[in-house]
């Protein structure tokens, strides 16, 4: 053996143990309990062996597994400040959209800065891989065959009976279900894993409990159709303050003027994860019921029928349609509204749109709704999910509307360039709202407009110049003509799981005033 074969070793676990520190760091991760720690360790510490083992190079595998630690730390850190949250398991689902739709994840953590990384690591990786002399026989076979029976084991730890006694164990660490709070605790690679397994083990009981029950259609007076739009990053931006014109938004003030329904609504995100609001506008399920599968519903949850408000109206005779310009399977959504309802889910390949900025332009796509509407037959249950407004809103790009290019100087706010690309957008938003109302207007058919947002924009910068604090975007549900009544409150502040509930309550004749009181208290 050489006589640098030791620095080697050292070399390697120093730098493999940076690797692990790293994210600790960044989760603020303190001293721990044993157990904690060897299940934090766990996921950088087998890659650092089954690269040494593969390659029989240590100062190579120490590299490599600093390398993965610091490229997970970048992204733990930027999510923290742009989503309020650090990596969660199931984020795991959403790695091949990193590569398949990169313009909607770089941007936020700095494309130089993640793909100039990649590049030094992979150069170093490559260099070390053919410099540094191998202290044993690399045995690629056997590293491939260790990793292959690693995963072998995780999927019979996956049985049920075993599933459940680990699950037992990993609640012997207490977590509190709080990914923060667990990620300090526990460690961010420990707490992945800990609400992992817990996750999986709770999920067959939750899915029974949520099941959809046969679908069994009833014979009734037709209903009127409704039209249910998620409007991606919305809120009523005259809430940042007086620097916000009060005409900002025409659209959405005349129809909070002649809504049954309006106010703020609770959501469960911020700055993304649009799969909460969704699931929990079309289930009526609140975030508490959820388990660890709050974080991402649509990651395993929804594999099988849940009973939702698109099931409702199903029974009831509505046909259900989803539409969205995007790619139907960014976020699972291909399996996932199936399971909740829906009869056909319509994406980009039959709406159109681009798969980059600028997507679907929102008044465009108002047209394919208003399209769906007028469809023959049964009423039509049609939830429209926008991508018009979707970030990063980037300083480059097409001119912004003089409306609001002159309401303030971008360079003195900070995002301030983003901020007015938003707001622009939200014009656009805005302007789709109204092309829904004068459409049903025009058709003279009983209809329901439902309008929300699906969390806040992520912006934080400018939101804390204006000095913003506010976690909830808005809803109106219009037209008032068709709901109101002596007893039935207009403005009233609703989390995201009450609203669907009340708008299906109301349209199949169930009495949703007195709840709709209660949502609010």
């Amino acid at each position: 053996m050489s006589p640098l074969a030791p620095l080697h070793f050292v070399s390697g676990a120093a730098l493999a143990t940076a690797g692990w520190l790293l994210p600790r760091v960044v989760a603020r991760a303190g001293r721990c309990r044993p157990a904690a720690a060897l299940l934090d360790m766990a996921p950088l510490g087998a890659a650092a062996l089954l690269l040494g083992l593969a390659s029989g190079r240590p100062l190579f595998a120490g590299a490599v597994t600093l390398a993965l630690g610091a490229g997970f730390a970048l992204t733990d850190m930027v999510m923290r400040r742009t989503l309020n949250e650090p990596v969660v398991f199931s984020e795991m689902s959403e790695l091949p959209q990193v590569f398949t739709h990169p313009h909607l994840y770089l941007p936020f953590a700095g494309p130089g800065l993640v793909l100039g990384g990649a590049a030094g690591a992979i150069a170093a990786a490559t260099a070390l891989l053919a410099i540094e002399p191998p202290l044993w026989g690399p045995r690629p076979l056997a590293g491939l065959s260790a990793a292959v029976a690693i995963l072998a084991g995780g999927w019979v730890l996956a049985w049920p009976p075993l599933l459940g006694i680990l699950a037992g164990l990993l609640r012997r660490l207490r977590p509190c279900g709080e990914p923060v709070a667990d990620a300090a605790r526990l460690g961010p690679f420990g707490m992945i894993l800990a609400h992992a397994v817990i996750a999986r083990a709770e999920r067959a009981g939750r899915q029974r409990a949520l099941a959809a029950p046969a679908l069994v259609k009833t014979i009734g007076e037709a209903g009127p159709s409704i039209v249910l739009v998620q409007c991606e990053s919305f809120f009523d931006a005259r809430r940042l303050g007086p620097a916000i014109p009060r005409n900002i938004l025409p659209g959405f003030a005349a129809s909070c003027a002649d809504a049954g329904w309006h106010g703020r609504l609770e959501v469960p995100g911020w700055g993304a994860n649009t799969m909460r609001a969704e699931f929990a506008v079309l289930t009526g399920v609140a975030e508490g019921a959820l388990g660890y599968d709050r974080f991402n519903p649509y990651y395993a949850l929804t594999r099988v029928p849940i009973e939702s408000q698109v099931w409702r109206l199903r029974r009831a005779g509505y046909r259900t349609l989803c539409l969205h310009p995007f790619d139907r399977r960014f976020f699972r959504r291909d399996l996932a509204m199936p399971a909740l309802g829906f009869e056909e889910f319509h994406g980009r390949e039959t709406i159109g749109g681009t798969r980059v900025p600028p997507y679907c332009p929102d008044p465009e796509f108002a047209r394919h709704i208003l399209r769906a509407l007028d469809e023959p037959g049964p009423p039509v249950f049609i939830f429209a999910i926008t991508m018009g407004n979707h970030g990063p809103w980037l300083a480059k790009g097409p001119p912004v509307d003089p409306a609001v290019a002159q309401l303030f100087d971008p360079a003195r706010v900070p995002h301030g360039a983003g901020l007015m690309r938003y707001l622009d957008g939200l014009r656009r938003s805005d302007e789709m709202l109204r092309v829904l109302i004068e459409g049903i207007e025009r058709r003279g058919q009983p209809a329901v407009l439902a309008f929300y947002g699906d969390h806040l924009p992520s912006l934080p910068g400018a939101f804390a110049h204006f000095g913003f604090t506010e976690p909830h975007t808005d809803y109106a549900v219009w037209p008032g003509r068709l709901w109101r009544d002596t007893a039935m409150p207009y403005g009233r502040d609703l989390p995201a799981h009450k609203l669907g509930r009340l708008i299906v309550d109301r349209v199949l004749g169930v009495n949703a005033a007195g709840d709709l009181a209660a949502a609010g208290k």
